[in-house]
């Protein structure tokens, strides 16, 4: 492996996570190599528009060069392709209904499903949309996005079943449990005895492309440990941002964190 290319990558990557500006020095003790060698990967960085150097500070920022190729790259990806054996291995693991949904304008868009084998199970449309703030890959999609668009749709929700969450406070609140724990649990909120469990597709800085979920009659998946259930669709969603290009590279023989226990969505009320 070419090591300087590999300092090169580093460094931009180093630049392009950071909150700010970075100086020399910092830079140089950031990714592990000496100040000499920061200065030439930097300049040469730089010349390659990739970098710039503020004149008055002197402080080095990457600039939207990664952007224009990001963007690129990413309408070429296909997404659905990508995602789809990840879907099938994760229907037949819980046996039930399975999902890919994207978020547009406060709504999930179902984009791929893989059926439930089972004759009674949660059916999802390609095509279909609902409202995000109470449906699973909705809210697990929407927990990672910026407040304000959270906020937009709380001031329009509505109640579509007993279960419906309308209060903007306890729909904060779930969102950051969500945050917390990297899943999110939701029971008859959108539709009368639907249970879901949704996971982010994401990047490491936390920009959500996508949400997995699976969903089935209420009463069969309160039978199983909803815990062990989020621990397969979060693994699947890593599997998808792997895919993409997006997910952290785990040290070897590391495990997922397991997740905090999940709160039972209350019963549907007759």
């Amino acid at each position: 492996m070419e090591t300087t290319v590999v300092k090169g990558f580093k460094m931009l990557e180093a630049l392009a996570m950071n909150e700010g500006p970075c100086a020399l020095t910092d830079m140089a003790k950031l990714c592990g190599v000496t100040k000499s060698n920061a200065h030439r990967l930097l300049k040469t960085l730089e010349e390659c528009r990739y970098v710039r150097q503020d004149p008055k500070t002197r402080a080095y920022e990457a600039t939207l060069r990664l952007w224009e190729l990001g963007i690129r790259v990413f309408n070429r990806l296909n997404l659905r392709g990508l995602a789809q054996p990840h879907l099938a291995s994760l229907a037949q693991a819980t046996r039930e209904s399975v999902h890919l949904s994207m978020f547009e304008h406060g709504e999930v868009i179902y984009v791929d499903k893989v059926d439930s084998v089972h004759a009674v199970r949660a059916y999802i449309g390609v095509g279909d949309r609902a409202p995000a703030y109470c449906t699973a890959t909705g809210k697990a999609i929407l927990a990672f996005l910026p407040e304000d668009v959270s906020g937009r749709i709380a001031k329009t929700m509505k109640r579509y079943t007993p279960n419906t969450i309308t209060d903007p406070r306890k729909l904060k609140a779930e969102l950051a449990l969500i945050r917390e724990r990297g899943y999110a649990v939701t029971g008859g909120e959108w539709r009368p005895g639907v249970f879901g469990i949704a996971a982010p597709v994401k990047s490491p800085s936390g920009v959500v492309v996508a949400g997995v979920g699976i969903a089935g009659p209420e009463e069969r998946m309160r039978e199983v440990a909803v815990e062990e259930w989020a621990v397969a669709v979060m693994g699947t969603a890593e599997r998808i941002s792997r895919e993409l290009g997006f997910a952290e590279n785990r040290p070897a023989g590391a495990k997922a964190a397991s997740p905090k226990r999940a709160s039972r969505p209350r019963k549907r009320k007759a």
